[in-house]
């Protein structure tokens, strides 16, 4: 059994699921027919449901990554690495 979220995301991603041990449809998720052909930018798609099985899915908008605006620079990471192994093993920098 495929299932497929009825909303997206905020970024447009379809949270889904395949197993053959679902026994009962979870709230909110919608049954995926078996041959459904799936769209080359899924989970991106976009769904159109009929009580809780998907009747059609065509192609959706994949979000470009963005780069990680957290976090040190790798710079900084490797000098806080390096001050690390330093400490730890008693060498005076």
């Amino acid at each position: 059994m495929h299932i497929i979220a009825k909303t997206p995301n905020p970024d447009g991603l379809y949270v889904s699921q395949k197993s053959d041990d679902l026994r009962q449809l979870p709230e909110g998720y919608a049954l995926i027919p078996e041959g459904m052909e799936l769209p080359d930018t899924f989970p991106y798609v976009n769904v159109t449901v009929e009580g809780n099985v998907v009747t059609s899915m065509t192609a959706g908008t994949v979000p470009e990554e963005k780069p990680k605006e957290y976090g040190p620079s790798a710079q900084e990471q490797l000098r806080a690495d390096v001050d690390f192994i330093a400490a730890m093993t008693g060498v005076s920098l």
